[in-house]
């Protein structure tokens, strides 16, 4: 695991309540902000700022796919999921900027749930989502497969990373298919047809399913059955 950089909000931040906490959770978050530069840096600024506090959001720990920035001492209370996950765990968000690895970032977050739960004494069984606590959609990308990210946190290896899809050719394998002019299942924008090959700029995950950008600037499912990498 990389080094846990401290940039804590300062005490006199009234997004820092200064509860003591003993936590027997860990809570797993995703930011939802996927602009670009929203890794785990602009969320240390933001949470530190105005907006924050004026939201009374706080948080321990903001993890994306270079690092991992903890803003929160641990036995300090946060406010991230509801009050009884406030009272009980501890907040750890994962980032999902579109020009950041999610994959990688995914890894790294399963690298850092164990080594809290090591050194917090906090069992696999304890390790939940914000929606485990408030119902909200969130983690949103790792909801629809949690109960993998639980067997990789519980066998101790994060998986490797998917590699780099930024050049990498496809073709549509199927008669008709729709690309999309942002990161989102329901911004339909146009068709392209069988045998059409296009260049991949990156690989996203999307509502828990894959999706390339496109050097064009749009957006192309990644589905084996659609797409053919070539």
């Amino acid at each position: 695991m990389m080094e846990l950089k401290q940039d804590f909000i300062p005490q006199s931040n009234s997004n820092r309540p200064q509860t003591a906490l003993r936590p027997t959770h860990i809570t797993v978050h995703e930011t939802a902000n996927t602009s670009n530069g929203a890794n785990a840096e602009m969320h240390a600024r933001y949470v530190k700022g105005a907006d924050a506090q004026a939201r009374q959001v706080s948080w321990h720990v903001t993890v994306d796919d270079t690092q991992a920035i903890q803003h929160l001492p641990f036995n300090e209370v946060g406010w991230h999921a509801g009050a009884n996950g406030n009272r009980q765990s501890i907040g750890i968000e994962i980032c999902v900027n579109r020009d950041g690895n999610f994959p990688q970032a995914r890894a790294n977050a399963i690298s850092l749930v164990r080594r809290l739960m090591n050194e917090l004494s906090i069992g696999i069984n304890s390790v939940v989502t914000h929606q485990h606590w408030t119902g909200k959609n969130c983690p949103a990308n790792l909801l629809p497969s949690w109960n993998e990210f639980i067997a990789d946190v519980r066998a101790g290896t994060s998986p490797e990373p998917a590699p780099p899809m930024e050049g990498r050719l496809l073709r549509v394998i199927v008669d008709s298919l729709w690309v999309y002019n942002r990161p989102d299942w329901n911004a339909r924008y146009t068709t392209v047809s069988r045998n059409e090959v296009f260049t991949i700029a990156e690989q996203l995950t999307v509502n828990g399913s894959r999706m390339y950008r496109l050097k064009s600037g749009l957006y192309i499912t990644a589905n084996p059955s659609y797409v053919q990498l070539i």
